[in-house]
């Protein structure tokens, strides 16, 4: 399943209005954009917490526990694949967070923290649009 938009779009569109400005740019007071970047960071470790035990689950051998009958194999299947669901919903989320992050340091002028919050971004994205979502 590809990473599901949940927010990414909506969190990159706001970046861009507040480091373009445009006609109806983003600002932010600094320690507004401040305590919301913290609560991101929040968010994306509590994420990461949770795809830890996800992985845990993804990767449980053979049947994890049903029959190893046919339709014991194919519940184990079924739930494998609800665990890859799961996993790329928390990176989703962990990217979506880290753009809203970039968007709400660009809105205070904060663009080196901005930067690297984008380039957090994107690194989940690609590690997941390249299979690194599930390690």
């Amino acid at each position: 399943m590809p990473v599901p938009d949940l927010g990414q779009s909506a969190a990159r569109r706001l970046y861009a209005a507040a480091t373009a400005g445009g006609t109806e740019p983003f600002v932010l007071a600094e320690d507004v954009a401040l305590r919301l970047a913290a609560a991101c960071d929040t968010l994306v470790a509590e994420l990461e917490a949770a795809r830890s035990g996800g992985r845990q689950l993804a990767t449980v051998p053979g049947t994890g526990g049903f029959p190893d009958l046919p339709t014991g194999h194919a519940l184990a299947a079924g739930f494998a694949g609800k665990a890859a669901d799961y996993l790329d919903t928390l990176t989703a989320l962990q990217e979506t967070a880290l753009w809203f992050k970039a968007a709400y340091l660009a809105a205070a002028g904060r663009l080196t923290e901005a930067d690297l919050a984008n380039r957090a971004a994107l690194a989940v994205a690609a590690g997941a649009a390249g299979g690194d979502g599930h390690d």
